[in-house]
């Protein structure tokens, strides 16, 4: 079969290349030779009409308290971060202000030690006490004794609440900071 197509000669090309039949009909029909082709006329597309399909609407349900505790859970959430944020800001601030406070401070110690050693020689003022008299070694008369025979004693001032009492004081301190 595939000899037959290999050996096969057509005389056309084109779409009828493969139809050896229409070669033969082609020349024998007269009515196809001379005349011309009749035109069709030309169909314009009908225009079709859009229409949009009805949408069925869902009447508007209730709101959910569990949705509104939800929002308002989330609402004071944000309230705390930023509250908090804003607190660590200003703490941030504030030791900064005292760590330059702490540098000045250090510095201006130096210099007053720097000061008092100069002024005060405790060789010289040794020397200057046992010449005169002044300073002497203690004696046994000299010497006190503490007495402590008695039991030690501890006093707490503030205890800290513990069960629900403590939960309620750790709460109003909470929202007492909160809202401050």
């Amino acid at each position: 079969m595939a000899t037959d197509r290999r050996t096969r000669r057509y005389s056309t090309y084109g779409s009828v290349a493969y139809q050896p039949a229409y070669e033969d009909n082609a020349v024998r029909n007269p009515a196809r030779r001379g005349a011309e082709p009749q035109r069709r006329p030309q169909v314009q597309p009908r225009e079709r009409v859009v229409t949009r399909p009805s949408v069925e609407v869902r009447e508007r349900e209730a709101v959910s308290l569990f949705a509104i505790v939800g929002f308002a859970a989330v609402a004071l959430c944000v309230f705390m971060l930023l509250r908090a944020g804003a607190q660590l800001a200003m703490v941030a601030d504030q030791t900064f202000d005292l760590q330059t406070e702490l540098s000045e401070l250090q510095t201006e110690e130096q210099k007053l030690q720097a000061q008092y050693e100069q002024a005060y020689d405790l060789n010289a003022i040794e020397q200057q006490l046992t010449a005169s008299g002044a300073m002497v070694k203690a004696s046994s008369a000299n010497t006190v004794y503490l007495d402590m025979s008695e039991a030690d004693s501890v006093v707490y001032y503030e205890q800290a609440a513990t069960g629900i009492p403590g939960i309620v004081d750790r709460l109003e301190q909470l929202f007492g900071d909160l809202l401050s």
